[in-house]
């Protein structure tokens, strides 16, 4: 059996509120995830909301497959007729004004009769496949699956778990913004749903845009911004606007809530009511300093979030019984309130799904396909890879060699003298591009589209962001792993499996901190990827290699991107990135690339030395880059 699923392609008004996102696909052929891929790889736009073609004719690729005719069913991420629920009302109306009440059942039924009338049902999905396949899919070969329902399967049935409870949580679905189940072996079953406005991923959007980041992009660096902060400054603030009740319900202020949605655009411009500045003073603007106060906000704003979704989970746990968790939304990509979850020890284990946020849904939504919709038994046996993207073969990087021979200088090592040579430039203070293999699935390099440098030198983090053009400085970098020797460097207290994906955040040991600081946060803290010889073993040889030379069994380890664009896709984009920037050496199968010193000569004309710690935090302030 095989079935598609895919996310994005979302046309009409809705995408002027961002909807239809991180577009992907996803291929599973019996049981078996084949392929899966966000659309911005191929069309290099980040976080790509068009419809998902080349992704898909990748997954097709890859099992294959001809044609499109040959699958036994596809799955879309969204199910038009559940927006505007009445219950949206019913659930939220306790915190509302009567002049919201009015409005909040005026606008439902204005926009429910809109869509009715547009056209915006499962109709629709399916003329849109049709104009942009040209293959129009009968129409019970076509499935909309509700989009919460895509991120719970998503989690669940990639996870190593017979049962488990199930909880997604980000800015909205369809009507939802968060959804509790109970996965057990091929169902999912559905105890509780959160309906919008009551959105904790609708707050930490509106709060990125706040701090001057964008929205739907920038949450990570609201979150990485948070430890320089005090969480009580604003706590009183945070703790009106997200009421908890005895049982761990919460509630994002529902008039609150409904102002900040009336005004909300694609790119994150927003009115805020005067609660904000007089609570928390100005909105800062793209590209002013960064001071005290955002810090502080960003930490009150991480604060809440933790507390109230920890609490949350406790109550469920008690609730149900269960001792295993599974997760998946874009808020499950929060790494901190993750790693709290795990050492507050409320189950026995955790599983969130690689791409947790919106890509996720096209997989999820072909699992929920294969297993709920065709009846087909969970295996829980199968192997489970993130790394579900393309391979390049031999000939394309010898393509890639030959189109920029007058710029580069390369030879080819084979065997373990690779992995010698490599671990040998980082233990020599260089910035290594490492290209190998299938690329990752989600928004992690999980090392086969990585940036590689030491994380015992304190200055690396400066060397690194100059090498991907000036992030801001205040974000920290991660370190991989050997999985046997990860917890003695880092407190991976509740995570019996490890880290695999790098979504968890975790104490550094105490007596280790001083010996990676490039890796070690200000909170003393690292978002580690345990890596395995299993699941990589090429990358494991690599930081094999390096801990024979050097003690010290992790890397420092970015994403192969320069800001604004996407990860490195194909052997010409890794080899474009490294000249562009300052990486020194790039690593593409048993290719070892240089730059040629003209061009290493030119690049150093162009990039001042007094930029690379622009980003620092100083004086309680942070410079912009």
């Amino acid at each position: 059996m095989k079935v598609l699923g895919y996310n994005g392609g979302m046309e009409g008004y809705m995408t002027l509120a961002g909807t239809g996102h991180d577009a992907s696909a996803a291929l599973v052929v019996d049981g078996v995830v084949v392929a899966a891929c966000e659309e911005e790889r191929f069309n290099r736009e980040k976080h790509s909301s068009k419809f998902p073609l080349l992704a898909m004719q990748y997954c097709l690729e890859q099992a294959g497959l001809k044609s499109f005719e040959e699958l036994d069913l596809i799955t879309y991420y969204w199910s038009y007729p559940l927006m505007y629920r009445d219950e949206m009302l019913e659930q939220n109306k306790k915190g509302m004004s009567l002049l919201d009440k009015v409005g909040t059942w005026t606008v439902l039924k204005t926009l429910k009769a809109f869509n009715d009338v547009a056209g915006y049902g499962d109709g629709r999905t399916l003329d849109i496949f049709a104009r942009n396949t040209g293959y129009r899919p009968p129409d019970e070969k076509l499935v909309g699956v509700p989009h919460h329902l895509c991120h719970a399967a998503s989690c669940f049935f990639e996870s190593p778990f017979e049962e488990s409870l199930i909880v997604t949580i980000d800015g909205s679905g369809e009507s939802s913004s968060s959804l509790v189940a109970l996965g057990k072996g091929e169902s999912i079953d559905v105890i509780d749903e959160v309906l919008i406005p009551n959105s904790l991923g609708f707050l930490y959007m509106w709060m990125t845009a706040y701090l001057g980041f964008e929205p739907n992009s920038d949450e990570y660096k609201v979150m990485g911004l948070a430890p320089y902060g005090d969480r009580k400054r604003y706590r009183s603030f945070f703790d009106e606007v997200v009421r908890v009740d005895e049982n761990g319900r919460y509630e994002v202020d529902p008039s609150l809530s409904l102002k900040l949605i009336a005004t909300m655009t694609k790119d994150g411009s927003l009115l805020y009511p005067p609660k904000f500045n007089k609570g928390l003073g100005p909105k800062r603007k793209d590209g002013e300093p960064i001071e005290q106060r955002h810090m502080d906000i960003a930490a009150g704003l991480q604060d809440v979030l933790e507390r109230v979704v920890v609490g949350h989970l406790a109550k469920l746990q008690q609730k149900t019984g269960q001792k295993k968790l599974t997760m998946a939304g874009g808020v499950a990509l929060n790494c901190t309130m993750n790693g709290k979850i795990a050492a507050e020890g409320l189950f026995d284990d955790i599983y969130i799904h690689t791409a947790a946020h919106d890509a996720g849904t096209s997989l999820g939504g072909a699992l929920f396909g294969y297993h709920s919709l065709l009846g087909q038994k969970r295996d829980r046996t199968l192997p489970r890879s993130a790394y579900l993207g393309p391979a390049h073969d031999t000939a394309t990087v010898d393509a890639a060699l030959k189109e920029y021979d007058d710029k580069i200088l390369h030879e080819r090592i084979e065997g373990q003298a690779l992995f010698d040579r490599v671990a040998q430039l980082i233990d020599d203070g260089k910035v290594v591009g490492w290209y190998q293999g299938r690329m990752e699935w989600g928004p992690r390099a999980l090392g086969n589209r990585s940036i590689l440098a030491d994380p015992r030198r304190d200055d690396m983090k400066d060397i690194v962001n100059h090498a991907v053009k000036l992030r801001e400085g205040f974000r920290p970098f991660a370190p991989s792993a050997l999985a046997e020797k990860a917890g003695e460097w880092f407190d991976l207290k509740g995570l019996p499996n490890g880290s695999p994906y790098m979504l968890f955040i975790v104490p550094v040991q105490d007596d280790k901190r001083g010996k990676i600081p490039a890796v070690t946060h200000v909170d003393g803290s690292a978002r580690v990827q345990t890596v395995t010889r299993e699941a990589n073993p090429r990358y494991h040889a690599l930081i094999s290699a390096f801990e024979k030379r050097t003690g010290v069994p992790l890397v420092l380890n970015t994403s192969f991107n320069i800001k604004g664009e996407p990860i490195v896709n194909t052997p010409g984009d890794a080899i474009r990135c490294f000249l562009g920037t300052g990486i020194d050496a790039l690593v593409v199968h048993d290719v070892v690339i240089f730059k040629r010193p003209e061009v290493i000569e030119e690049h150093k004309k162009k990039n001042d030395r007094a930029q690379w710690e622009s980003g620092r935090v100083k004086d309680g302030r942070i410079e912009s880059v």
